[in-house]
């Protein structure tokens, strides 16, 4: 479901322009010059969707007080599971945006621009499975993945939900903390989840079942039970 798109009002209560939000993750590219791609409206991802088709053309792109105008084409979008959007590295080092971090984007369909906010934290609740055997069995074939103490399994969904994109991480609950290692999920057609083994399961206090859990892109921690 697509989020609803929000009004700006002036001082007097006059709606001027519908503004439409989403969540993408950035991808810095050698060979673009002076373009952007979006690829934005996949089947299976997570993350907020413009509630708007943006056509292709000339757009502008703004963080801050930045500003890049740029060609725009908006890639026809199936089987995939994250947003991105794709930018050049002159137009990434001019708004200041990094390689693979999330950002919230506003698209002002009136002025064709979309600006972007830093999203460094992703809060979602996700499955958890305990045990040393991870199974996925998307469509009938089954694959098994084995993992240690100190190895964490996030489905692919589950990476994209909460915006991984490093290897180490810090699993954290409350004062308990242990570093482990990432095994990533490569079936797109499981659901979003995260698999410990038992003994992990028993440090943290982590029982099978729907989960809270956060993870920040800056300090690379994933926290369980965040609150609020």
């Amino acid at each position: 479901m697509r989020p609803a798109p929000y009004t700006l009002v002036n001082q007097k209560g006059v709606k001027l322009r519908m503004i439409s939000r989403a969540v993408f993750d950035v991808e810095v590219v050698r060979d673009f010059d002076n373009r952007a791609e979006l690829l934005g409206d996949c089947g299976g991802s997570p993350l907020p969707k413009f509630n708007v088709i943006i056509p292709n053309g000339k757009a502008v792109l703004r963080k801050g007080t930045s500003k890049v105008r740029v060609s725009l084409n908006n890639n026809d979008a199936s089987e995939c599971i994250d947003n991105v959007i794709s930018v050049g590295v002159k137009t990434a080092q001019t708004l200041g945006l990094i390689n693979k971090r999330r950002y919230n984007l506003l698209f002002d369909p009136v002025s064709r621009s979309i600006s972007f906010f830093a999203k460094p934290v992703s809060r979602t609740t996700i499955s958890t499975r305990i045990g040393s055997t991870v199974v996925e069995n998307p469509d009938g074939e089954t694959t098994v993945t084995h993992i240690t103490d100190n190895e964490i399994f996030v489905s692919a969904i589950g990476i994209v939900a909460l915006g991984i994109i490093k290897n180490q991480l810090l699993l954290k609950r409350g004062l308990v903390t242990k570093r482990v290692q990432l095994r990533a999920g490569r079936e797109i057609f499981v659901e979003p989840f995260i698999q410990v083994t038992p003994n992990t399961a028993k440090k943290f206090g982590l029982f099978e079942g729907n989960t809270p859990v956060e993870f920040n892109q800056i300090s690379s921690v994933l926290r369980i039970h965040p609150g609020k």
